[in-house]
């Protein structure tokens, strides 16, 4: 009975450490999976007044609020009561917030309103610059003001600037931040330009493009800071690109990415790619935090980011794992799982989802239809690059296509295997798919069945029931307050596309 009541008299202290973890730990929080926990953006946020922030380390102003502190009051009353042997009193319930606003999950627990006991001076401990993070001096960095001029009359070549500076900001922490030798800084430097730079940037002008078409469709002109932040955000989307590239690249054997040598199979680079992309991954994340980690809306940030990096890399396993499938496993339904977790999210909910948190959309309803038209493309988009894998020319495609000697599960093959092949078919392709080289006879052989099946007609068809089916959201759109016009230039810049 002694142990039990030191134990009770311990709960404020085991509070007050709940406290701390909780709040260090907010991107666990912000969707709602522990405690209904949740930083509170205002509706309309105003990036043009970032310049006024102070740079001072303490004064971070961005906090999750006081609801951490609740949720660990009931953690200090539960270890109270269960060390005292009594059952722990029931909680009173919380409405839920008004439709529009984010909410707790179904599964978390109510909260009360009781906040625990802190010591006199402490009351706002955990908010501000994260101690344990805040070293050496210099650290946290942040990015308040935007000097250059984003032109929208020339989108790629202003976001190509912007990249260019957020290379060097990430560059310049490197040194002093890090105490990374000129050699090492070099290399990432490199690793950046190589894998970040180049290629047609449609995720990241996406980003861009939709803020912009968001506020103006709410009524607002962006100023010159929106416009830079926004572009913040699709690097950051681009940063996330890359390092999926670049490890895809790697575990597929591929040989080409955008018309040169992939990453890893440069000489001096090797199996250091296994770092240079999670290096590259965690500068989506230094990104964030330098141009967004003083805002409420900081944690939603994180937390889209990290649940899109999950839903992707849950694709990615569905994709790999196929070398451990039967051919019988490659099935149109497969193909679709994974076209819509490695690709879908990431390349086109990602940059759209984005805009709409930023502009100030908190009705779940409005994203719920955005992700269903956006999946609808990115599963499209995807189809496209299985067609083009086989029928593309390197040169124009930028890559070689490996799908057939990958054993790949594409939209080709599933169709042929599955839905349209023939029994003579079906054996060639047991026999040599998955089997065979790049250029070599019975890859070609497997090309000319596709044809022969008629799959080039069939894709044709695809691509206008695609276009038909997204047609019918536009009503949808419009009654969830978006801009139809979003996801129109969405749809035109990936329509029949042939690279």
């Amino acid at each position: 009975m002694a142990d039990a009541k030191r134990l009770a008299a311990a709960a404020p202290a085991v509070a007050a450490g709940l406290s701390w973890w909780v709040l260090s730990h907010g991107t666990n929080f912000a969707s709602g999976s522990t405690g209904g926990l949740r930083s509170q953006p205002s509706a309309s946020p105003d990036f043009s007044s970032s310049s006024t922030v102070q740079l001072s380390g303490s004064e971070t102003p961005w906090l999750l609020g006081s609801r951490a502190l609740v949720s660990t009051a009931t953690a200090s009353a539960t270890v109270a009561a269960l060390a005292l042997g009594r059952r722990p009193r029931a909680q009173a319930s919380v409405p839920r917030q008004q439709q529009g606003s984010m909410v707790a999950c179904k599964s978390a627990p109510a909260m009360t309103e009781t906040r625990p006991e802190v010591a006199q001076g402490q009351e706002e401990d955990c908010i501000g610059a994260n101690p344990a993070t805040s070293w050496p001096a210099g650290k946290p960095a942040y990015t308040v003001e935007y000097p250059e001029v984003y032109d929208l009359t020339d989108p790629k070549g202003s976001f190509e600037r912007v990249g260019k500076r957020l290379m060097q900001e990430m560059k310049s922490e490197l040194p002093g931040l890090y105490e990374l030798p000129e050699k090492e800084v070099t290399w990432v430097e490199n690793s950046l330009e190589y894998n970040t730079q180049g290629g047609k940037m449609n995720r990241g002008l996406i980003v861009v493009e939709t803020g912009v078409q968001m506020m103006r469709h709410q009524g607002r002109e962006p100023s010159n800071s929106d416009l830079n932040r926004f572009a913040v955000l699709g690097w950051a989307v681009e940063y996330l690109q890359a390092c999926m590239l670049m490890a895809d690249d790697m575990m597929d054997g591929s040989l080409t990415r955008r018309g040169q040598p992939c990453w890893y199979r440069l000489e001096n680079v090797g199996m250091l790619n296994t770092n240079d992309f999670l290096m590259v991954e965690m500068f989506v994340y230094k990104l964030l935090k330098r141009h967004f980690g003083q805002e409420k809306i900081f944690t939603w940030l994180l937390d889209l980011f990290l649940e899109t990096t999950f839903q992707t890399e849950c694709g990615q396993l569905l994709d790999s794992i196929c070398a451990n499938c039967t051919l019988e496993e490659l099935t149109t339904e497969r193909w679709t799982l994974i076209v819509k977790y490695k690709t879908a999210f990431y390349s086109f909910y990602l940059p759209v989802a984005l805009s709409m948190l930023v502009t100030g959309v908190r009705d779940k309803a409005a994203y719920d239809v955005a992700r269903e038209a956006l999946l609808l493309m990115g599963v499209y988009f995807q189809a496209q690059d299985d067609y083009l894998d086989a029928f593309a020319c390197p040169e124009e495609l930028g890559k070689v296509g490996t799908d057939i000697q990958d054993k790949k599960c594409s939209w080709l093959f599933a169709h042929a295997y599955h839905e349209h092949g023939t029994s003579e078919a079906r054996a060639y392709l047991d026999e040599h798919y998955g089997k065979c080289e790049v250029g070599s006879a019975e890859e070609l052989r497997i090309k000319e069945l596709y044809t022969e099946l008629g799959l080039k007609e069939l894709f044709a068809k695809y691509e206008a029931d695609v276009q038909v089916q997204l047609e019918e959201y536009e009503q949808k759109i419009h009654n969830a307050g978006l801009p139809w016009s979003v996801f129109e230039m969405f749809f035109g810049m990936i329509h029949k596309r042939r690279k």
